[in-house]
C-alpha cells in the first residue's frame, strides 16, 4: 500500500495551483503546496491533470497512466508527507521517452521540496576547477 493518496476535489487542485510552487520540466509540471495543519489527512497526496490542449482522450489516457506509472516508482521515496501534489502532463509526455518522464519527476521533486522547505537552490555548477595532468 503506498504512502501517499490521490487529490479528487477540485477546490485541492486549485488550492495547489493558486497557493503552491510550481516547477516546470521538458515533460511536466509539477505544482505542490502544503496541506493546512487542521487537515485529517495523513501522507502526501497526488493528483494528475491531463488538459484536452495535449491531445484527444486516448493521448489524454496515455499521459496519465505514464505519470502514475513515473510517480510509482519514485513519488513515495521523495514526496514530502504533509504535502499536495500536482502533476500536468505536457505535450511532450505522451512521446517523451520514460525515463526522461522519471528524471523530470525525480529532479522537479527535488526542487520543489527545496523550494516548499525555504532552502537555496543547490543547481548552481561546482565552483571546483578541474586540475589536470598538464599543470
Amino acid at each position: 500500500m503506498p504512502a501517499f493518496s490521490k487529490l479528487k476535489k477540485r477546490k485541492d487542485f486549485i488550492h495547489a495551483a493558486k497557493s503552491g510552487v510550481s516547477v516546470p520540466t521538458r515533460t511536466i509540471v509539477l505544482q505542490a503546496v502544503f496541506r493546512k495543519s487542521d487537515s485529517p489527512v495523513t501522507g502526501a497526496r497526488i493528483g494528475y491533470t491531463t488538459t484536452k490542449k495535449i491531445g484527444k482522450a486516448v493521448v489524454r489516457n496515455l499521459c496519465r497512466r505514464r505519470l502514475r506509472a513515473a510517480a510509482a516508482l519514485f513519488f513515495e521515496k521523495l514526496a514530502l508527507p504533509t504535502a499536495d501534489y500536482v502533476l500536468i502532463a505536457r505535450f511532450s509526455t505522451a512521446d517523451a521517452d520514460f525515463k526522461n518522464i522519471c528524471r523530470d519527476l525525480q529532479r522537479g521533486l527535488k526542487k520543489i521540496n527545496q523550494t516548499l522547505n525555504g532552502e537555496a537552490d543547490h543547481d548552481q555548477p561546482d565552483t571546483q576547477v578541474p586540475v589536470s595532468a598538464a599543470d
